[in-house]
């Protein structure tokens, strides 16, 4: 599929993910959307579910090669640091345009389903789905994130498929266990720095007294 790195989201396909933000952004991190219909529109972090909440519900999608030559520097370095995560490497990688053109670097696709964050939000994740309710329109919770990883992890996770990932919690944050295919099993964590862009969901219907989550939408980038 087409994609397009700008300044304020990368486009994959017909979908646009935002990149607001994105370096404090890790999978189910809640907060309220601003500019939720303008050009910028970031998340404002509020908080994250705990990472043993994922096991078993964040999954690995895809992986996308990306053409770096078509990418403008101020697009891509507009706001903080950029990380890569690197197979057998220790932590993030800092890189550039030029370190993403030269390396080849790729991005990886995690997510969560619409079915395991509602049974998250509601059996799990009670400060989340508090906040939510308290929230109210411009509530959301991360649900699909993207990440940028050298070839040779990127070839590890679409080797091991969805159902070689699994998440071990390490103190707050979430470590990716990648297992299978000649590598055998690697950890990354994904901490804040990481997201390179994301999509996030909004509860579109509660029971009465909003405690509990019936239903869930997509938000993407340009849709309120």
């Amino acid at each position: 599929m087409a994609t397009k790195i700008t300044t304020h989201y990368f486009e994959f396909g017909v979908h646009k993910y935002f990149r607001g933000s994105a370096h404090a952004i890790e999978p189910a991190t809640y907060g309220e959307m601003n500019d939720p219909v303008g050009i910028k529109a970031w998340l404002e972090p509020a908080g994250k579910v705990k990472p043993e909440h994922l096991d078993g519900r964040l999954k690995f999608n895809t992986r996308v090669r990306i053409d770096w030559n078509t990418v403008a520097k101020g697009d891509l370095e507009a706001e903080a640091d950029l990380n890569y995560l690197g197979l057998g490497k220790s932590g993030m990688l800092s890189f550039d345009l030029s370190k993403a053109r030269s390396a080849k670097l790729e991005l990886v696709n995690l997510s969560i389903d619409e079915s395991p964050l509602i049974r998250m939000l509601n059996n799990d994740a009670n400060i989340a789905r508090n906040f939510l309710a308290e929230e109210g329109s411009d509530g959301r919770i991360v649900s699909e994130v993207w990440i940028v990883v050298d070839a040779e992890l990127g070839e590890h996770f679409a080797t091991s498929g969805a159902a070689g990932v699994a998440v071990k919690a390490f103190g707050s944050t979430a470590g990716v266990v990648v297992s299978g295919g000649k590598h055998g099993t690697q950890t990354v964590q994904l901490s804040s720095g990481t997201t390179f862009a994301y999509k996030v969901h909004k509860v579109s219907d509660w029971n009465k007294g909003k405690t509990q989550v019936e239903k869930v939408e997509a938000d993407y980038k340009g849709l309120s």
